[in-house]
């Protein structure tokens, strides 16, 4: 009953407000991988950062330098050091700029707020968000690189979502065991036997949310983490949305990958910037 309530209220609200841009521009955010935790500090690959935020980035071989410049910010930094300099003023960084397999790496936050962008991160699905006028860029935390034939095809994607979408709905499965096992590891099965699942919602279902978006990151070349996300609500004033999370762990096993275990981190308000934050 709540939900069908909850799901109510969502439609009169989309009734009711039709021209929601500030909405839509949540609905796509920029997805940049491999994101790295160094001494609880969180670096970010710069040119692929820098690229989607819109800043010109200059690499100097001989010096190891990287130049930053965007409208009047111009920020110099130097590999494996801590100084940086912003528009001739020189500062001191927590960590120094790193190179990590060919790529640098620069601290997230203090290269987005130079730029004047805002920063949040989220410790329990491990995702840095950073806001810049009507830019949303999603950092995950990477781990290794595999080959293309090694990774998760979207397709694969596709049919694993769908499949944890089923759960909900156990009454309709005749053999649960057997119609899950080419998708879930038996350890997952049996633990759905025994407890059930903790969420019935339907990611990517159109009915269920505004928008939905996947990403996988792998944790080693046979173990990676599905997340999963929908925009699911907002408030009567189109001012408000909320998101929910569902995060698959991921085995690969006998050539194909499966689910070995799912959680919820639950309902969360991502930043939006000119959005007030409660």
């Amino acid at each position: 009953m709540i939900k069908k309530l909850t799901l109510t209220m969502l439609t009169f609200a989309i009734l009711v407000l039709p021209a929601l841009p500030a909405v839509g521009f949540a609905y796509n955010p920029t997805f940049v991988e491999n994101g790295q935790l160094k001494n609880n500090r969180v670096l970010i690959p710069l040119r692929a950062v820098s690229h989607n935020m819109g800043a010109a980035v200059e690499w100097n071989q001989h010096l190891k330098t990287i130049k930053i410049r965007q409208n009047d910010v111009e920020i110099l930094l130097t590999v494996n050091s801590k100084k940086v300099t912003v528009n001739h003023t020189e500062i001191e960084l927590d960590v120094p700029v790193e190179l990590i397999n060919n790529s640098t790496y620069v601290p997230l936050r203090f290269v987005s707020q130079a730029l004047g962008a805002e920063v949040e991160w989220n410790q329990q699905i491990q995702q840095a968000t950073i806001i810049l006028k009507e830019k949303r860029i999603v950092v995950n935390m990477g781990g290794v690189q595999l080959s293309a034939s090694r990774m998760v095809s979207d397709d694969r994607i596709k049919l694993l979502s769908d499949k944890l979408n089923e759960v909900g709905n156990t009454s309709a499965i005749k053999d649960f065991r057997r119609h899950f096992k080419p998708y879930f590891t038996d350890r997952f099965i049996n633990t759905l036997i025994e407890k059930g699942i903790e969420s019935d919602l339907q990611f990517g279902d159109p009915n269920y949310s505004y928008d939905y978006v996947s990403s996988v990151y792998y944790k080693s070349s046979t173990t990676a983490r599905l997340l999963e996300t929908m925009t699911q609500g907002i408030d009567l004033a189109g001012a408000t949305f909320y998101v929910n999370d569902r995060i698959a762990n991921l085995v690969y096993s006998a050539g194909v990958w499966k689910v070995d275990s799912i959680s919820f981190p639950g309902l969360r308000r991502p930043p939006v910037p000119g959005w007030e934050q409660e």
